[in-house]
């Protein structure tokens, strides 16, 4: 490889596991309706196409969002699954989840669905089934702010692991189509770093009611893979992700108060 590449994958890492550590940490101050909403705002998908678009170009990159809704709708499904097997354990909860976005993302890859109007449809379609489920079948209640300590440790391990997958996507876009380098930017790092160490931290409970919010959160991810499609080949890298990220933001200000209203 040669070193600039290298230096990129490095920067990534890096880049990564402050972003998504630092997130991640102040949504668990707010509460599971605000945390579950800050914690999905757009981090590794935002990191992990920003330097896809390095390695390769601003084009490349909005050509791998084409994928971005088939991933998102596979993580719903496996934030879903997480949520429900979390009440039996931990480990559970984490094999059966991840055992089912692999089989999962290998069907989506096996397919290769190129229409992104159709994948969203189908993404909101899952996504809003799956709140319905977790709010009224299996009525899992909102909990308030959680002042428990959120040791150094805890913050190490969330930013190696989300360094890692960012990093290992970088790595990846030098050898995979854009297709694939897109449903790989979906890679639920931050749904799986942030359930597991709000059940170590804070308990089943809590991690339960913020990733119900994170579900319908999530939403906001494909608001910003919408934004990077168009803004990427039209004002360059980094223009086009501030300006996505502020579409992205917008959408969860409008989002907050209905999750307030429909929301236990």
């Amino acid at each position: 490889m040669e070193s600039h590449f290298i230096l990129k994958v490095l920067v990534s890492f890096v880049a990564a596991g402050i972003w998504i550590g630092s997130v991640t940490l102040i949504a668990e101050r707010l509460g599971s309706k605000r945390g579950g909403l800050i914690a999905n705002l757009p981090s590794t998908v935002l990191i992990a196409l920003v330097f896809v678009g390095l390695v390769n170009d601003a084009g490349f990159a909005a050509l791998a969002t084409r994928a971005v809704p088939v991933g998102m709708t596979i993580d719903t499904i496996f934030l879903m699954v997480f949520i429900i097997l979390l009440k039996r354990s931990l480990v559970t909860a984490v094999l059966l989840s991840l055992s089912t976005w692999m089989v999962l993302a290998y069907t989506a890859g096996q397919i290769h669905c190129s229409s992104m109007a159709f994948t969203i449809l189908i993404y909101f379609l899952v996504a809003i089934t799956s709140f319905l489920i977790l709010e009224y079948r299996f009525e899992i209640p909102s909990k308030g702010k959680s002042r428990k300590k959120f040791t150094p440790l805890n913050s190490m391990v969330r930013a190696l692991f989300a360094g890692s997958v960012v990093a290992g996507t970088t790595i990846i876009s030098a050898f995979a189509g854009a297709y694939w380098v897109g449903l790989f930017s979906t890679f639920p790092a931050v749904m799986l770093s942030t359930m597991v160490i709000l059940t170590l931290n804070q308990g089943t409970a809590f991690a339960r009611a913020t990733g119900k919010v994170m579900i319908l959160a999530s939403t906001n991810i494909i608001i910003y893979a919408l934004g990077v499609s168009i803004t990427y080949p039209a004002l360059g890298i980094t223009l086009g992700t501030i300006a996505s990220f502020v579409f992205s933001f917008f959408w969860v200000l409008l989002l907050h108060p209905l999750i307030n209203k429909i929301s236990k």
